[in-house]
């Protein structure tokens, strides 16, 4: 605990990353060290600053250099008198990747590529009912914003998502998967999980792959490109798979739904684990009268 009754600059709420903290009283030397403020802080009267990676709400930054073991005698005997006022100055020195946030609205609005670059942040609005043309626009600038490593924020429990637009993907269509070994049977679609142990590294041949990045403690979501056996190391942290790349062997849903049908699992389970490909009932009959036609 750093303080109680303290009274804090709004503009702090808009910090991010590693920051300079010092503190100042009258008659004695200022004292100073660096630390990250936590992403997940409330702004409230009480402030405190930790060594630790503790993030619960009071906490205004971990990972501190400057601690009360750090403190000279007479400025620790300063901080237990009620009357004295202390300063906090919070410097930021600047987070490692630039933010994108995003939020949705009627209208599309692209970010400022020049903001992002200079500024450290800017804006975009994706319209979920975009017309064609900017849609594509909307995919591009996510493109622009991979090149330059941002991070991608949305106000809300969306991590899924954050991850894929975080890769340069669009935002629809997508899959979340609670099991990844799906993977495979989701050729065409760009699909999000958290990698488990003992992920096979074939499940991802021939897809492009972006993993979580987990060093730093910012905002949002970060997503490096990986190779299929740089990823499966990356057990916990947040994958995205893309479309399997023009020409690859996709898998034969036939093949795939007969195998299953024959192991046990109804029609009416099957249709709805499959219904991301449009595999319908109707259509799930019709593929196997279709294999039953062209069998000799």
């Amino acid at each position: 605990m750093l303080a109680v009754g303290t009274v804090l600059d709004p503009a702090l709420a808009g910090m991010r990353g590693r920051v300079r903290l010092t503190l100042a009283t009258a008659g004695l030397p200022a004292v100073s060290g660096e630390a990250t403020l936590n992403p997940l802080r409330a702004i409230t009267d009480r402030v405190v600053v930790r060594r630790s990676r503790s993030l619960d709400p009071d906490t205004l930054a971990v990972g501190s250099t400057l601690t009360a073991e750090d403190l000279p005698a007479a400025f620790a005997a300063a901080l237990t008198d009620p009357d004295r006022e202390v300063s906090l100055t919070v410097e930021e020195l600047g987070p490692d990747r630039p933010l994108l946030r995003v939020s949705f609205g009627e209208r599309t609005h692209l970010p400022a590529m020049k903001d992002l670059q200079t500024r450290g942040s800017a804006e975009l609005v994706i319209a979920e009912d975009a017309p064609a043309k900017e849609a594509a626009a909307t995919t591009t600038a996510l493109e622009r914003v991979t090149v330059l490593r941002a991070r991608v924020s949305i106000a809300g429990p969306y991590k899924p998502l954050e991850a894929l637009l975080a890769a340069g993907l669009p935002p629809h269509p997508y899959t979340y998967l609670g099991a990844p070994q799906r993977v495979s049977t989701l050729p065409a679609t760009p699909v999000v999980f958290r990698m488990p142990a003992d992920m096979p590294a074939a499940l991802l041949a021939g897809r492009d792959v972006w993993v979580e990045d987990t060093a730093e403690l910012d905002l949002g979501t970060a997503m490096d490109r990986a190779t299929a056996g740089e990823a499966v190391v990356a057990v916990g942290a947040l994958a995205v798979v893309g479309p399997a790349a023009a020409g690859h062997d996709l898998v034969d849903l036939a093949a795939v739904a007969r195998a299953l049908t024959e192991a046990g699992i109804p029609p009416r389970t099957l249709t709805d684990a499959l219904s991301p490909l449009g595999l319908t009932r109707k259509k799930l009959y019709a593929l196997f009268s279709e294999q039953d036609r062209n069998q000799p």
